[in-house]
């Protein structure tokens, strides 16, 4: 049995001594983080190496991709299902098997006359990771989506053989953004600090059906527009045959 998180951290908007202590208590044993700074990530790195000692992780800002294990990470690499979008893969040496960990972060959807709709790219880049889970299996896949239950690439997803942990056995609405509004990539505005109440569900832990996800639940409000959420899944009962290690084709740090 094994705790995963996802968190959105914000781009600098989790101070990091906050996100330092909240990593800690966290209970995780794998962390996948969007939205990474360099000062976070050097924090991350200098304060938690004893308790995670597994690391890889890119301080790029809104692209910024984190992983934070206390297991084995036997390979990794960056993909880039879409244009200048990277999420990053791993294969972590798990109790008892290896599995794939996939951290995404897609674009958000436009708002047209229809409504909010993701774009084709959107789509291929889910796709592409909805394929790869399934053939890097056993797998969990997670994130801020930026999409809801009723978005129809959660349906794909979920069609497609993952299985959602929150919507599987999740404590509560799971709601997860936004707790504050975030920065703007080109805007320098000054209201960071407005709190809000999160009204909606757009962070997930995906997992193939070789987990069970035994509970689910939104931690606590850290200083990021938004809130981490948090699953407990058992490891595959069975051996899973271990699949080629991954290739890595972009620079990362560690």
């Amino acid at each position: 049995m094994i705790n995963v998180m996802t968190f959105n951290i914000g781009n600098g908007l989790t101070p990091v001594t906050r996100l330092v202590a909240w990593l800690r208590s966290s209970g995780a044993g794998v962390i996948g983080l969007q939205e990474v700074d360099e000062r976070q990530a050097e924090a991350i790195r200098s304060q938690l190496a004893d308790i995670y000692p597994y690391q890889v992780l890119h301080g790029t800002g809104f692209c910024g991709r984190g992983l934070l294990s206390r297991y084995p990470i036997v390979a990794h690499d960056l993909l880039e299902l879409r244009d200048g979008r990277f999420d990053l893969r791993a294969r972590l040496a798990l109790p008892g098997v290896e599995a794939t960990v996939i951290v995404a972060h897609p674009l958000p959807p436009k708002l047209q006359l229809r409504g909010f709709v993701s774009d084709t790219e959107t789509g291929v880049q889910v796709s592409g990771l909805l394929d790869l889970a399934l053939r890097n299996a056993p797998a969990i896949v997670m994130g801020d989506f930026n999409m809801t239950s009723r978005n129809p690439l959660h349906n794909q997803l979920r069609s497609g053989g993952l299985i959602d942990a929150f919507e599987a056995s999740g404590r509560g609405t799971g709601s997860t953004f936004p707790v504050r509004p975030g920065k703007l990539r080109r805007v320098n505005h000054r209201m960071h600090w407005l709190p809000l109440v999160a009204f909606t569900r757009i962070d997930y832990i995906w997992h193939t059906q070789e987990f069970s996800s035994l509970d689910a639940w939104v931690g606590a409000n850290v200083g990021s527009d938004h809130l981490p959420v948090l699953a407990r899944l058992s490891l595959p009962r069975q051996p899973v045959v271990p699949v080629p290690l991954l290739i890595q084709t972009h620079p990362v740090t560690t």
